[in-house]
């Protein structure tokens, strides 16, 4: 009997055994679920734009549960509609006219998708405030101003030697060019000057011939002694000039004005006495000071002061 007992208790011992590990089997056996990932793509079209703007549409592709929203990092770019959205859908953006002679780029993103926007520069064009001038024999100062884009870079030159360029050569935005035309002692002449790539003609009349004479002179009233023209220069001369400024051309520090009989030109490395450079801009006002003149006899000013007496 106690021998039937305990090989029961053993069976009994081990069906128990069995249970448990099943049970705990069936207990710690688990499967994780699985999360499918948003995959969203963009694309633009176009996405290269001309100097004058335009527009264009992006496209969102993106699983119907997948959230996403869109930004751009430049302000010329305008993006129409909702920002935001799920699954797939299409967006309009508009690029605006680029106004500087350089090409730029702007990035739209979409959900950590970038579509890259390239934009042509504005092309360099240039104006003349006019293409022709006429000028006296006796030669004397002109100007031209010229029009265009900040950044667009342009030089004046002559192809004639009895027109000088006195300021603008060179300059990289609007500017005005001064010139300064030599006495003319022949026939009627005319020179182009190259601005910017534009002609400008400068017309200078035939000097003056001398008249018969007469059968029988009459002596002319005593007057005043006229100012000699002083004689062609072959530059490099220091000289020193004093009167009213008259016929001022250009901007300070670069003027261009007649004093008397001279034609001086100022620029950075002129000094002004008692007088400032805008006050000789407005013209009128009394002057002296000294200079060194160029072969067409322009002096550029090493001072300028000025003169005794009260200006009105």
């Amino acid at each position: 009997m106690r021998a039937g007992t305990s090989r029961l208790w053993a069976a009994s011992a081990a069906l128990g055994i069995t249970a448990f590990a099943a049970c705990t089997a069936s207990e710690t056996s688990v499967t994780a679920p699985t999360t499918a990932k948003c995959q969203v793509t963009a694309a633009g079209a176009p996405t290269t734009f001309a100097a004058g703007g335009g527009s264009g549409s992006l496209t969102v592709s993106a699983p119907r549960d997948c959230t996403w929203s869109a930004a751009v990092d430049a302000n010329w770019v305008s993006l129409g509609g909702d920002h935001s959205g799920q699954g797939d859908a299409t967006l309009s953006y508009s690029v605006s006219a680029n106004g500087a002679p350089s090409a730029r780029t702007a990035t739209v993103s979409v959900a950590g998708e970038n579509v890259q926007l390239k934009q042509d520069p504005a092309p360099c064009r240039y104006t003349l405030s006019r293409t022709a001038d006429v000028v006296a024999a006796a030669g004397g100062a002109l100007s031209v101003d010229v029009m265009t884009l900040n950044g667009c870079s342009w030089s004046a030159s002559s192809s004639m030697p009895w027109i000088a360029v006195a300021a603008g050569q060179s300059g990289s935005a609007s500017g005005t060019v001064a010139l300064v035309v030599a006495p003319n002692t022949g026939a009627a002449r005319v020179g182009q000057v190259n601005v910017a790539g534009q002609t400008y003609t400068v017309n200078q009349d035939a000097a003056g011939t001398a008249p018969p004479p007469s059968p029988t002179p009459t002596p002319a009233p005593p007057g005043p002694t006229p100012t000699p023209t002083p004689p062609p220069d072959p530059g490099g001369q220091q000289v020193e000039f004093g009167g009213e400024v008259a016929n001022v051309s250009g901007r300070c520090p670069e003027l261009t004005f007649t004093v008397s009989e001279w034609t001086v030109a100022t620029d950075r490395s002129t000094k002004f006495k008692d007088i400032s450079c805008g006050d000789v801009a407005k013209g009128g006002r009394r002057v002296t000071g000294d200079g060194t003149t160029d072969s067409a006899g322009v002096v550029h000013a090493d001072i300028v002061k000025k003169a005794g007496g009260h200006d009105d």
